[in-house]
């Protein structure tokens, strides 16, 4: 099964302004290249994912995009087909 994406504003915000910056062009990539990867399989274990919790979005998961300290943080939507991207960012996770 394939799954569709729900982009939540800051993700979309936060893949708009990485797009926009030419300096950014390799992280983009490694972004779409992480999304076509979910996109066929999120929890396919190749991809890395990790789960948590947080308080604002209950359970939540973070799979690496494989370039810097770059993830994509998802959690599953309300159909069962559909992935809520809640944010892209760099995280510091303190290797």
């Amino acid at each position: 099964m394939a799954y569709e994406f729900e982009w939540r504003p800051e993700a979309d915000e936060a893949m708009d302004a990485l797009e926009a910056d030419p300096r950014m062009s390799q992280v983009v990539a490694a972004i779409e290249r992480t999304l076509d990867r979910l996109e066929a399989d999120p929890f396919n274990p190749k991809l890395g994912t990790s789960q948590f919790r947080t308080p604002e979005f209950g359970g939540v998961c973070a799979t690496p995009v494989r370039h810097d300290d770059w993830y994509v943080i998802w959690q599953r939507g309300t159909e069962s087909n559909i992935l809520d991207l809640i944010l892209v960012s760099h995280l510091d996770v303190g290797h």
